[in-house]
């Protein structure tokens, strides 16, 4: 028996179709097992690989890795053990960037099996019985927060600084332009004061909250009715999933430009043994048919360009794929160098200093440049 373990990320969309694919995979190669640990969305979009790699053959990641993938040469380059006919072919079928954000130093280290972009979700049904429409602005959206308290968002670190660059770039231009600081001081202090405008009326408690928990209430409760800005999950416009099937769509206002892209790739450690195993298995995942069948209707949200245009996972999904369609094609890439992962944790932990008032916008601009600087010339000068 061969045996792979991977590890993913604990949600129904990050487990259970990777738990379904592997049985079937099993049931038609019986000497292969596969199993599947799972991890906090927290210590996926923030730890490091180093020990990971070390325990698993397989495994799901967030693109701003992949520079200290490459670096370090923690997975396989797939390009060296796929046809580039095969990979051609997945390029073409992948919904937005999310191919090429796993491609770096002229390799590929992971496949896309997920694709995801920031953007708003509403209780539609509320919206309708209350006879108002959803925000069309920034401004729209406290005013929404401040006469219902129906208004949520995450902003635990990551989310948070990831909401900062999506504002930033659907109302102005994408930051770090060919990898080097591009972000203007002024429109950037205009872009933390409405994040903080926000969290003024939404409480302390947000600093905490990762997408999930806040989904599960809005699909479940009349507690929150609306958030502008979080990943968007397939699952949760699903009758049956929740009890109010939630509609997503753009960030506030109609632009699609510039939500920050999320999604996963599924790559292999460099230290499997079963290397031509791991491989095959994560070329069907990430295939067409696998990506518009079985992984969907299994609780997946893929990559797969075909699967975003089925008629019948957008009825199953109350329109989620048409609906963020055109904000996943058009979504705003970060960096992706060795040590943007470090400057990310340092940068999302002083927006949140800055939101409790403890650092002027300004500084916290400031401390970004320096903090930028030393992480992109420390391995690319």
């Amino acid at each position: 028996m061969k045996t792979l373990r991977g590890i993913t990320w604990n949600h129904t969309r990050g487990y259970a179709p990777l738990a379904v694919t592997s049985k079937v995979w099993n049931d038609f190669h019986p000497e292969v097992s596969i199993h599947w640990d799972i991890r906090s969305l927290q210590s996926f979009g923030e730890e490091g690989l180093d020990t990971l790699v070390r325990q698993y053959d397989l495994l799901l990641i967030d693109h701003p890795f992949i520079g200290t993938v490459a670096r370090s040469r923690l997975f396989v380059p797939l390009d060296d053990h796929l046809p580039a006919s095969d990979l051609a072919l997945l390029r073409s079928r992948t919904v937005g960037a999310s191919f090429g954000s796993y491609e770096y130093g002229g390799h590929l280290w992971a496949l896309p099996v997920d694709a995801a972009a920031q953007g708003s979700v509403a209780r539609r049904d509320w919206f309708e019985r209350e006879n108002r429409p959803l925000p069309a602005n920034w401004n729209e959206v406290l005013e929404l927060a401040r006469e219902t308290g129906k208004v949520a968002m995450p902003m635990a670190p990551m989310g948070l600084l990831g909401a900062f660059f999506s504002l930033y770039a659907n109302q102005f231009a994408p930051p770090f332009q060919d990898e080097e600081w591009a972000m203007d001081d002024e429109k950037a202090v205009f872009v933390i004061n409405q994040l903080s405008a926000l969290y003024d009326l939404i409480g302390s408690d947000a600093l905490n909250q990762y997408p999930v928990a806040l989904l599960n209430r809005m699909g479940q409760t009349d507690e929150l009715v609306y958030m502008p800005i979080t990943f968007g999950y397939a699952n949760y416009g699903m009758a049956g999933y929740v009890r109010h099937p939630l509609t997503f769509g753009p960030l506030p206002g109609a632009r699609p430009d510039g939500a920050t892209l999320g999604g996963v790739g599924l790559a292999v450690s460099a230290s499997c043994e079963h290397l031509d195993v791991a491989v095959a298995y994560s070329r069907w995942v990430a295939g067409p048919e696998c990506q518009s069948t079985l992984y969907p209707l299994s609780g997946g949200q893929p990559a797969g360009r075909v699967a975003w245009d089925s008629p019948l996972l957008n009825e199953l999904t109350h329109q989620f794929y048409r609906n963020t369609r055109e904000t996943v094609e058009r979504a705003f890439v970060r960096p992706r160098f060795d040590g943007f992962h470090d400057f990310q944790s340092k940068a999302a932990r002083l927006l949140q200093r800055s939101l409790i008032g403890d650092l002027q916008p300004g500084t916290v601009i400031r401390q970004w440049q320096s903090f930028y600087s030393a992480a992109y010339y420390a391995f690319n000068s």
